[in-house]
């Protein structure tokens, strides 16, 4: 009986050593891919034509697709303005123009008019928008810090309805 016993020990031993070493190793291996990714994420380019990176992990994520000459993304600019201002500590806001059916000259205009504070993005080639789905603009979408898209708003809208997906992927994430 005592052998038993000694052998279910030894058994018991060398299952959970087995067990640790698969949890550290795959720990391990998560955290180099975490730290070599950077999380979710995608790489853009800033006024300057600089690449910028959007973590998504940092914080929740609004990416706003527009043009400096859609009416309606005019229309919706001072309101993502408020919005940012009152949500900037809670939530990333990045405007994503759609260079490649734009003037740079006009882009600038537009940020200065509308006074936007929030770092204004370059799509050069249409990519992102197309990843994104190319529903038209302005198109709103809200993501979470996985890189998931929870909500999306296409087209102009009240204040009132911007700010309840601001609140709900808050909520969210």
């Amino acid at each position: 009986m005592n052998k038993i016993n000694k052998m279910i020990s030894i058994l018991i031993v060398f299952v959970v050593v087995v067990l640790l070493t698969y949890i550290i190793t795959n720990s391990i291996m998560s955290s180099d891919v975490n730290s070599q990714v950077g999380g979710p994420q995608i790489e853009l380019l800033d006024l300057n034509e600089s690449p910028f990176t959007v973590h998504f992990n940092e914080k929740p994520t609004v990416l706003l697709f527009f043009t400096s000459w859609c009416p309606y993304c005019n229309e919706d600019a001072p309101k993502m303005v408020e919005l940012y201002e009152k949500y900037k500590e809670e939530v990333n806001v990045y405007g994503i123009n759609l260079i490649y059916q734009d003037d740079i000259v006009d882009v600038k205009k537009y940020i200065e008019e509308h006074q936007i504070q929030y770092p204004i993005l370059l799509d050069k080639t249409g990519e992102h928008y197309k990843n994104y789905g190319d529903f038209g603009f302005p198109v709103l979408h809200f993501i979470d810090q996985e890189g998931n898209t929870i909500d999306s708003i296409i087209g102009a809208t009240e204040i009132e309805f911007i700010e309840e997906s601001f609140k709900f992927l808050i909520e969210n994430s």
